[in-house]
């Protein structure tokens, strides 16, 4: 999946959460979207591999891409790094909270494609794929354009629900214009 997908459908996963539990904050957005993009720090030519090089060629060079970064034992040191930074710093818990929901809504989404997961990595080399072996995408083709544009478009539903255009002063016309825009010219990409 591409980082624009996983930003998406994290993001539809995770606004309505935050609305429920009051945790809704221009830091919560950001700790939601870093988290579903890190995972994929093991691939140099990535979002956020492409931004961290040297880092994310040695991760990729030791455990490949889809490697320990895609797995439940890559979740558990995600976890406990963020457990150390909240234990020993002033970094807010429902920041780290937030961003290991972006790291594990990742993770689901990646399973729906049709390499899969392998989540028990180092214990089992085996993917697993959450689509049943019936519905999954390939990244780039034309199922996750239509994942991309679907949650695209709830998420400008789940913006209008929130009322997040008074926080930002967005004209709800001109958003759901903008993405219609870039979803379109995603979809010819």
């Amino acid at each position: 999946m591409q980082y624009k997908t996983h930003l998406s459908t994290s993001l539809v996963v995770a606004l309505p959460v935050m609305g429920a539990t009051d945790t809704l904050t221009i830091g919560t957005v950001l700790a939601v979207g870093l988290g579903a993009v890190f995972p994929d720090i093991d691939e140099p030519h990535s979002w956020i591999g492409s931004r961290t090089r040297g880092i994310s060629d040695l991760i990729k060079g030791f455990f490949g891409h889809r490697g320990l970064t895609h797995s439940l034992m890559g979740l558990f040191i995600v976890f406990l790094t963020m457990v150390l930074m909240v234990s020993f710093t002033p970094f807010s818990p429902i920041i780290g909270l937030y961003f290991i929901l972006g790291y594990l809504l990742h993770l689901v989404g990646d399973s729906f494609s049709k390499s899969g997961v392998k989540w028990l990595l180092p214990f089992s080399d085996k993917a697993f794929q959450s689509g049943l072996g019936v519905v999954y995408y390939k990244t780039g083709f034309l199922a996750e354009r239509i994942i991309f544009i679907v949650s695209m478009l709830l998420l400008v539903a789940q913006v209008r629900a929130l009322n997040f255009e008074s926080l930002f002063n967005l004209n709800i016309v001109q958003a759901i214009s903008n993405v219609i825009k870039n979803a379109t010219s995603f979809i010819r990409s």
